[in-house]
């Protein structure tokens, strides 16, 4: 199954990089990429592709390294209120609309909960940084592979 793993986040801003972190763990694996936001850009890096995992940092209030996976079952009322401000959720459901045979069938969302994302380091916080060996082995049980 052709499959991509999209990294999100911005590796300068602490725990915003801990999707490009996991990603990197792929890399050579399956095909990767790394998004430093998201736009249009995210529909682009999906296109042919028969399964996708999305791996970002979230913030839901709960621990931070907690590890939360969304699958389309959670999309179903998620909605954004202009292209300056679409979510995740609401670029798939467009691209899931324009290019219905080219979008992804599976689709899921691993996200890491932060703790800080307004720091300027490089340095994750701990607790975030220790979610990282958990992330990479629930991806590698989705996909199969050791």
């Amino acid at each position: 199954m052709k499959t991509i793993i999209v990294g999100i986040g911005n590796p300068n801003f602490k725990d915003d990089g801990i999707g490009l972190k996991i990603v990197e763990h792929f890399e050579g694996i399956v095909d990767t990429v790394k998004l430093l936001n998201i736009g249009f850009n995210l529909i682009d890096s999906l296109l042919g592709y028969e399964r996708a995992l999305i791996v970002d940092g979230v913030k839901t209030g709960k621990e931070p390294g907690s590890i939360i996976e969304f699958n389309t079952d959670y999309w179903g009322n998620v909605y954004a209120s202009g292209t300056h401000n679409l979510s995740i959720f609401e670029l798939i459901r467009i691209g899931k609309s324009i290019y219905p045979d080219e979008m992804p069938k599976e689709i899921k969302i691993i996200g890491v909960e932060v703790e800080d994302v307004e720091t300027l380091t490089r340095q994750l916080s701990p607790s975030v940084e220790a979610a990282i060996p958990e992330a990479v082995s629930r991806i590698k049980e989705y996909l199969g592979i050791n």
